[in-house]
């Protein structure tokens, strides 16, 4: 990643991407809703419509506000019927690694 999606709390600054299948939108978003969240379905760019995955799934970006227990909300999330998978990658990595231009030059920082 780069320097940009730092963040000092996860939800405090960008939304939450969630794939979901198409034929379960609707009910994904009330079931999100119902957790406090605000989803929106994610729109193309210099196309119509909305973002279609590789997978045939469209994505959700959702607001929750500073996301206190990510762990919890990743369990809860993937447990709603028509979520696929959701940006939080809980326990996936234990190295992050940093693109950054420092005094002009590329360098790469670990986390």
């Amino acid at each position: 990643m780069d320097s940009s999606k730092l963040v000092d709390r996860l939800g405090s600054t960008f939304p939450l991407p969630v794939e979901v299948l198409p034929l379960a939108v609707a009910p994904v978003m009330r079931a999100i809703e119902q957790l406090g969240g605000k989803p929106e379905l994610r729109m193309g760019i210099k196309k119509d419509g909305p973002v279609i995955t590789d997978q045939g799934l469209m994505v959700l970006d959702v607001t929750f506000g500073a996301i206190d227990n990510p762990a919890e909300l990743e369990k809860t999330l993937n447990n709603i019927p028509g979520v696929l998978e959701n940006g939080l990658f809980i326990g996936v990595a234990d190295l992050v690694l940093i693109g950054e231009i420092q005094d002009g030059q590329p360098i790469v920082r670990e986390m």
